[in-house]
């Protein structure tokens, strides 16, 4: 359906605001699905991560590591399977101070058998380039070895020959573990100086000629520094943790060491926090304490790539980073310290082009919450996070909500065997029937799952119970069995996307795939988990519940057609004649052929408006259907247009109790928090802004003009300095924006360009306050000006930047770039953008003081206010026609709120008693069932 571009007209009687100036329009009823209809308002975050998904990035790898200080070949087994055995490239193992030696040669008793222990361990699941570093494993300290370096430094002699013998390679050992605790690996205060005299032995010693001595090793990254300074002409790396202190002491201690020549090592990293904060200065070795899931397993593997964006929250104990990984796929990270972390919102913003987030999308910006607590170990999860950075042809479904859980092998679902309810049924695949134990309600974890927050839970929906690795096996074949919704990890899945609709689903215990045994296609097949193979027994689709099982694909969408406008792309097509198709998806290329980007999903009309055209820039789409069973069709024919970049109105907010754009291009907006509506300078309202936590955001692409108009009318209510009236860029160094005042005293109205270290700027005097006020800024190559009232106050033919220099995608009304700067606290209404520079005289009209025009038509020559100002009473008289049957009229103060309400009907006359209403400035409304009428009156006792 067609687009019809309506004239409209603007009324003026006496102070009456009928209906703007406006260009081209669209009636909100007529609205068809464009690019910007997923826009939401994104919160004021804590941190945000900005990245260009194109950079080259910059390379941090690293030495990664599991630990064996924790004797648990579990911990190992998982760790391998989400790192991927050829990224364990240490392994962590351990020397026992438990015993005396025997013949100060041999090690006996515990330390003999669990040393034995480790080295099977990774000798059995280990790869053989994987080496070895060594630390203290200290359940108890036998007096041989207190106090006596020599003692000390053969125990790890020895231990160390151990693991050599064995095949292995050790590359580093530390003389003490977390030694600022103590553990009893010293008495006393000798702790400093019986690690140096250890480490003098071993340097002594020429089997270590090779190795790297390690310190101090802390627990507390505060004490990192004076352990390493003390020992570091004996060191050849320095070592920490972070389970207490400061993130200063923790950032500062990789620099140091890095900057003394030394290796930087994190050897029990207890969270992706620890892991990202370390790589950014300049940490070189880092091992999981425990085991890694799949955000830290994902984290190693993208570490060998590039990092694209990086920030963090000092004071919060958070992080968060974009990384690249070799094969090109780029993913998002998150993480909070283990045991004191507070909550943080990150803010992941792609400047370069809209992307998905977990199939969310197409958008720029994406805002992650990493749960905290309120003190040391109070309220802690060390919560960790993974997000899947996508673009291109074939996006993920997003998965939240009750679905059929179809094969691809076989066509059949996953169900519960005979429909039981009882813990312990066996879970198998058979043909649909659409009964409750054959549908899944599918649903993210909490945040506050403990630790890594990437997973899914499933259950059954005629039971609430959960698909869970029946004994906590990690091995092929281990069974599925029901059980009850105990949230353990051997009940959350990770979804693993294979294209077409299909996934694998995983286990965050084992990170096996659940798959149908033995490729089975008939009715009872067991379902188990094995290690991932690619086979399509392991490929799972998620249909929506309720939809029937079939995998014949609707046919291309025909007769696609692409029509442009000056600022925007019109697709329209013909529907398709299969009944159970869902949507349409619509794709886009530079060039003809593709490769294809998604711009849109899940269309259900037959018509789409890309308005995030570049003006100018041939695009070539295609579209095709996708039906209930997420079958998709064959492309349809290719159409190509080329937004025309005429002169235009690109985007036109009344807000009319709304934030529909009215211009063709529907670059609607998304109010953030529990705006209202109040009675407004142009039109029926205005949007009203409290300063506290309610603001406008604007699409991404609305400001990449090269020249520029932008207008809107503003009631400002004080406050504090630096409110921004509008400021469009991509972080505080790359921004367009016009702020209230710049100051408490002798602020100014300034209008400023950013990009990079150069800003450029026009200033007035700051705005007016508790007025409406008309403010436009223009720009253009001749340079910038600043209109107030209609009237220009200040101009330069030296500005040098225009938007397409950064190409903004933070737009916002009422908000700065800068999320420490307060929110506006007012009115805005009737906000205009304009792809061209308006002339001095446009401006004036846009701003023309209502009283001094005639009217365009005679509809309301008999209407009559008097007097003004009133006093006690005010009368209201004005003729009857069929286009001014009035209902209601209405005195409401400048905040909005109605103080007299009378319904009129077909009385032509009416008296309001406003003699218990203070002096001042209020509003006169007057509705009908088509529109309403405003004038400001003056109420004077």
């Amino acid at each position: 359906m067609k687009k019809a571009i309506l004239p409209v007209i603007i009324f003026l009687i006496s102070g009456f605001i009928i209906i703007p100036l406006n260009a081209q329009t669209t009636n909100t009823a007529d609205r068809i699905a464009s690019a910007g209809d997923n826009l939401a308002a994104q919160p004021v975050p804590d941190r945000t991560v900005f990245y260009n998904v194109s950079d080259t990035g910059i390379s941090k790898p690293l030495t990664w590591g599991l630990d064996l200080a924790w004797l648990d070949a579990t911990n190992i087994r998982r760790g391998v399977a989400f790192m991927g055995a050829d990224r364990v490239d240490v392994v962590r193992s351990s020397f026992m101070p438990t015993s005396p030696l025997v013949g100060d040669s041999a090690l006996q008793g515990d330390a003999l058998t669990n040393t034995s222990k480790r080295i099977a361990i990774i000798n059995n699941y280990l790869g053989p380039t994987t080496k070895v570093v060594l630390n203290c494993d200290h359940p108890s300290v036998d007096p041989y070895f207190l106090e006596n370096a020599s003692h000390w430094a053969k125990l790890i002699e020895v231990t160390a020959k151990m693991h050599e013998e064995s095949g292995r390679t050790v590359v580093s050992v530390s003389p003490f573990n977390e030694p600022d605790y103590g553990w009893g690996q010293y008495t006393g205060q000798n702790g400093k100086s019986d690690f140096y005299d250890i480490c003098g032995m071993l340097r002594s010693n020429p089997d270590f000629d090779s190795i790297r001595i390690s310190g101090g090793n802390t627990l507390n990254c505060d004490e990192a520094l004076p352990w390493y300074n003390y020992l570091k002409d004996r060191l050849d790396e320095g070592n920490t943790h972070q389970l207490a202190g400061s993130f200063d002491s923790f950032a500062n201690f990789f620099q140091v060491v890095r900057a003394n020549g030394d290796h930087a090592t994190d050897d029990e990293l207890h969270n992706v926090m620890e892991a990202m904060v370390g790589a950014e200065y300049g940490m070189q070795t880092g091992i999981w304490w425990g085991t890694a899931e799949l955000a830290r397993g994902e984290f190693v593997k993208a570490s060998d790539g590039k990092r694209l964006g990086y920030a963090e929250d000092r004071s919060n104990w958070t992080a968060a980073s974009v990384y690249r990984n070799p094969q090109g796929i780029v993913k998002a990270f998150g993480g909070t310290s283990e045991r004191q972390a507070i909550t943080t919102t990150y803010r992941f913003v792609s400047k370069d082009r809209p992307v998905y987030y977990d199939g969310n999308g197409p958008q720029y910006e994406y805002t992650m919450e990493m749960p905290g607590g309120t003190g040391y170990q109070q309220g802690q999860t060390n919560a960790e996070r993974v997000v899947n950075i996508t673009w291109g042809d074939d996006i993920q479904p997003v998965i939240n909500g009750k679905y059929i859980l179809v094969n691809r092998n076989s066509g059949l679902v996953m169900e519960v065997a005979n429909g039981s309810t009882t813990a312990g049924a066996n879970i198998r695949q058979g043909t649909n029937k659409g009964a409750t134990y054959q549908q899944w309600n599918v649903t993210p974890v909490s945040s506050r799952i403990g630790g890594d927050f990437s997973y899914f839970t499933f259950t059954a929906v005629n039971s609430g119970k959960s698909p869970d690795v029946y004994n906590w096996s990690l091995e092929n074949n281990g069974n599925i069995a029901l059980w009850d919704n105990t949230k353990g990890a051997n009940q959350q899945w990770y979804l693993e996307y294979a294209g077409d609709g299909w996934f694998y689903i995983r286990s965050r215990f084992s990170a096996r795939c659940l798959q149908v045994a033995n490729a089975s296609t008939v009715d009872g097949a067991n379902i188990e988990q094995y290690e991932k193979n690619d086979n399509t027994n392991q490929q799972w689709r998620f249909i929506p519940a309720g939809t029937p099982v079939e995998f014949q694909a609707p046919s291309a969408p025909k007769n696609f057609v692409a029509a442009p406008n000056a600022e925007s792309v019109l697709l329209n097509w013909s529907a398709n004649p299969e009944n159970d198709v869902a949507g349409y998806t619509i794709l886009r290329s530079d060039k003809t052929g593709g490769s294809y980007n998604t711009i849109a999903r899940k269309v259900t009309s037959d018509s789409f408006l890309d308005n995030t055209a570049t003006a100018g820039k041939q695009y070539f789409y295609v579209v095709r259907a996708v039906d209930n069973s997420l079958n998709r069709s064959a492309y349809s024919n290719e159409a190509s247009a080329t937004a025309t970049g005429d002169k235009e109105l690109v985007t036109y907010l009344q807000f009319d109790g709304n934030t529909l754009d009215s211009t063709i291009n529907q670059n609607n907006a998304a109010a953030y928090g529990d705006t209202t509506f109040v009675a407004g300078k142009v039109g029926d309202e205005a949007v009203s802004l409290n300063g506290k936590n309610e603001f406008i955001q604007l699409p991404a692409t609305i400001a990449n003009h090269q020249n520029i108009t932008i207008s809107t009318w503003v009631y400002w209510k004080g406050g504090p300095p630096l409110q921004r009236i509008f400021d469009f860029g991509t972080g505080e160094n790359e921004s367009m924006s016009l702020t209230t005042s710049t100051g408490v005293i002798s602020g100014q109205l300034r209008f400023s360009m950013k990009n990079g270290d150069l800003e450029e700027q026009l200033n007035a005097p700051h705005l007016a306050l508790y007025t409406w006020t008309h403010v436009a800024v223009t720009l253009e190559a001749s340079g910038a000006s600043m209109y107030v009232n209609g009237e220009l106050v200040t101009e330069s033919d030296n500005f040098t930047i225009n938007p397409l220099d950064f190409k903004p995608v933070l737009n916002y009304i009422g908000r700065s770039q800068n999320d420490s700067d307060p929110l506006f606290y007012g009115y805005i209404d009737d906000f205009r953008i304009y792809n061209y520079a308006l002339q001095a005289n446009e401006i004036t009209q846009l701003n023309a003081d209502t009283t001094t025009y005639e009217p365009v038509t005679n509809s309301y020559n008999g209407l009559s206010i008097w007097p003004v100002p009133a006093d006690n009473v005010l009368n209201v008289n004005f003729s009857l026609t069929k286009k001014t049957e009035f209902h209601a009229i209405e005195m409401l103060n400048m905040d909005g709120r109605t103080l007299i309400h009378k319904d009129i009907k077909s009385i032509a006359s009416s008296q309001l008693n406003v003699s218990n209403i203070p002096a001042g400035i209020y509003l006169l409304k007057l509705s009908s069932q088509k529109n309403s009428i405003l004038k400001k009156i003056v109420i004077k006792h």
